[in-house]
This record gives structure tokens, sequence and C-alpha cells, in this order.
């Protein structure tokens, strides 16, 4: 009888051991497949940030060069409207001291903007 029962004890045990690596190894299989999910969900999201990151890129690139356009246009607009201005001052100035003998003092002043760029 004690060597049925040790038999037993030993066979249970076997199965038991077998089970709870069984167990184990199932476990361990849930783990790497959850794993592999949220890498594959990271490998998405960074995927669409850099998809993201590219359109602001070229937005911000497309937006700076028609700031740019417009500034420019505004820097000519004001001064083609000095110029004008000038030219009218200066009109004026020979005007008066042509027929009225008026003497002006101070000449009007360059354009501060005219530079050789343009």
């Amino acid at each position: 009888m004690i060597d049925l029962k040790n038999s037993l004890d030993i066979v249970l045990a076997l199965i038991t051991l077998a089970a709870i690596i069984y167990r184990i190894s199932y476990i361990e299989s849930v783990i790497y497949k959850e794993i592999d999910r949220v890498a594959d969900d990271i490998n998405k999201h960074l995927h669409k940030m850099q998809i993201d990151a590219a359109i602001h890129k070229s937005d911000y690139a497309i937006r700076k060069e028609w700031q740019d356009y417009v500034a420019r246009d505004l820097k000519n607009m004001i001064k083609n409207k000095f110029s004008r201005l000038n030219f009218h001052i200066i009109d004026v100035q020979r005007h008066l001291e042509k027929n009225n003998g008026f003497t002006i003092r101070s000449q009007p002043v360059a354009d501060p903007d005219d530079d050789k760029d343009g």
C-alpha cells in the first residue's frame, strides 16, 4: 500500500507540475501577444505623429513664404507712397520758391528704406 500511495503522490505531483508549466507558458504567450499588440499600436501612433509633423512643417513653410510675400508687398506699397509724397513735397517747394520767393528751410529727407537690394 505504501508503494501505491507514494506512486500516486509522485504521479499527482508530476501532473500538477505539468499543469503549472502549461499555465505559465499560456500566461507567457498572452503577455507576448499583448506586448506585440501594444508595440503595433505605438508604431501606428508614431507613424501618425510623423505624418502630422510633416504636414505641419509644410504648412508652416507655406505660411511663412506667404507672409514674406505680403510683408514685401506692403513694404513696396509704403515705399511707393512715400516716394510719391516726397515728389509732391519737392514739387510744392519748387513752386513756392519760383512764384512767391518762399525759401524752404530744409529739404525733404531721403527714403530711409531706400536700400540697394530692393
